[in-house]
């Protein structure tokens, strides 16, 4: 028994010699180094490693001195304040052409938050996963544009302050500084000559909706929407183009000649109205983007006073279009309401801060206003007269025409997607274009059958929208569905006919 034992010992001892060897081995070379190791070497390389840092400091302080000095002595320079306009454009072209290009290595996360969900509180509590908004993090950055260097600097104090605005889309908001190489800031005006050539030719693609951001003091960008076409919002089409062609004839520069000559106030006013749901917020926001233009948001039942409604006309630039919503709400007198139900927010801004902001002594020109109204007999006769109101629109309930246009509108196929358009050479052959046209036929032969289900005058656009919603895959299924659909419409009980209102309201 004690062989087996031994034999063990003697095995396990060998398997552990070769580790024992190599540690002893290391422990010589360690003793040999030890020996030859010099102790006044080794305390000057820590004490270079401790000066380290302070000369790191130093060499900081010396290149931000430099750089200021620099700057003084050889550099001009444009301050652009955070809340002008201007500054938006400057840094939306930095941040296309300049930041995106460099392969900026420093970002400041955030959850994004999307504009529907400050409407929908209850969205805000859904577990769901939120996409990531990542913004360029930078204080000042060098780049070359034609001959000439610059530089731009922010101050990352105001963007830290923008950064707790939920609505902020990192662009602007900061003030900026644009500098270059030289005395002369004529090529400073000439890049912010290019920057604002670039936000015009974003405005061929986009509209800017601004409002007063959450203190009332200024404002802010609200939401950047792609253009919308005049022709989805669906009403009398004759009232349509004449709206547009009086709106084209206001803009056209001999117009303000022809006003400016006969001392007339350059102005131009009209007065959406109709029921919750017919378009008339949509059909202010596709005129902006028909026409190029920024679109200022004022909801009358949010202003607190006379004085805050004049100090948001005085801060909104000349060419643009403001959209007054809900002007019934100044003269409603919620005390004198018998049914609650009918009544509306009351604004604490009077008719006569109204009117003075819209042709008084100090009101300014070139402006489209644009009133809205669900309830255009509660007006004032003295808001609607001409010089005021040039035009009423009235947006309705839609008509079968329209609720055609609508159903081919929904289904048709997208052009620049299609076959035909990716094979759109001279030598395409017959039977790839005839197929098209087949298609088109057949879905001019359902909207006409789906029209003749619509009700003349009965719904809203934006009530038949909800049932394009439900069935945008399939245009024989939303035929085939769309009398059940009417039947329940029209059947339905008051209740749902007032949660409805809300949701269109909300909605537009």
């Amino acid at each position: 028994m004690a062989l087996p034992f031994h034999t063990g010992i003697v095995g396990s001892y060998g398997l552990l010699t070769p580790h024992i060897q190599d540690l002893g081995f290391i422990k010589d070379v360690l003793e040999r180094w030890a020996s030859g190791l010099d102790i006044t070497r080794l305390g000057s390389l820590a004490a270079c490693v401790s000066v380290a840092p302070v000369a790191w400091r130093f060499l900081k302080a010396a290149w931000v001195e430099s750089f200021h000095w620099t700057r003084r002595l050889f550099m001009a320079s444009v301050t652009v304040p955070g809340r002008d306009p201007l500054n938006r454009n400057v840094m939306s072209w930095v941040l296309t052409n300049i930041v995106q290009h460099r392969g900026i290595r420093s970002f400041t996360a955030r959850t994004q938050v999307q504009a529907g969900d400050f409407v929908d509180r209850a969205a805000l509590l859904k577990k769901k996963r939120r996409e990531v908004q990542y913004l360029p993090h930078f204080d000042t950055t060098f780049f070359w544009h034609g001959c000439c260097l610059y530089f731009v600097s922010r101050s990352l104090d105001s963007f830290h302050t923008s950064m707790n605005d939920p609505t902020y889309d990192g662009i602007g908001g900061e003030e900026l500084t644009l500098g270059c190489l030289g005395w002369s800031t004529e090529p400073i005006k000439k890049l912010i000559q290019t920057c604002q050539e670039y936000a015009d030719r974003q405005t061929e693609f986009f509209v800017i909706i601004y409002a007063r951001d959450k203190y009332g003091m200024s404002w802010q960008p609200k939401a950047r929407k792609p253009i919308r076409r005049v022709d989805t919002v669906h009403f009398d089409e004759g009232l349509k183009q004449a709206l547009l062609a009086d709106i084209r004839k206001y803009l056209d520069p001999s117009t303000k000649r022809l006003y400016q000559s006969r001392s007339m106030p350059y102005r131009r006013g009209y007065l959406f109205f109709g029921p919750p749901g017919t378009g008339k917020s949509s059909l202010s926001t596709a005129i902006a983007g028909e026409f190029g233009l920024d679109l200022y948001e004022v909801k009358i039942p949010c202003v607190a006073s006379d004085q805050d409604l004049e100090q948001m006309f005085q801060e909104i630039p000349p060419q643009c279009i403001v959209l007054l919503e809900d002007v019934d709400a100044i003269w409603t007198d919620r005390d004198s309401e018998k049914d609650e139900s009918q009544a509306t927010a009351k604004s604490s801004c009077t008719l006569s801060g109204l009117l003075n902001v819209l042709d008084g002594v100090g009101s300014a020109e070139g402006r489209i206003v644009i009133l809205t109204t669900n309830k255009p007999d509660r007006l004032d006769s003295a808001l609607v007269r001409p010089g005021r109101v040039d035009m009423k629109v009235m947006l309705g309930n839609i008509s079968r025409k329209s609720a055609e246009q609508m159903f081919i509108r929904m289904f048709a196929p997208d052009i620049e997607s299609s076959p035909l358009a990716a094979n759109s050479h001279s030598d395409a052959t017959e039977s790839s274009t005839k197929h098209p046209l087949l298609e088109a036929e057949t879905l001019q032969e359902l909207a006409l059958e789906f029209s003749l289900q619509i009700p003349e005058d009965t719904f809203t656009p934006s009530q038949l929208q909800g049932f394009f919603q439900l069935h945008l895959n399939s245009a024989t299924e939303a035929v085939a569905n769309i009398s059940s659909w009417v039947e329940r419409e029209l059947y339905r009980s008051p209740l749902d006919d007032d949660i409805s209102v809300v949701s269109e309201e909300r909605a537009s």
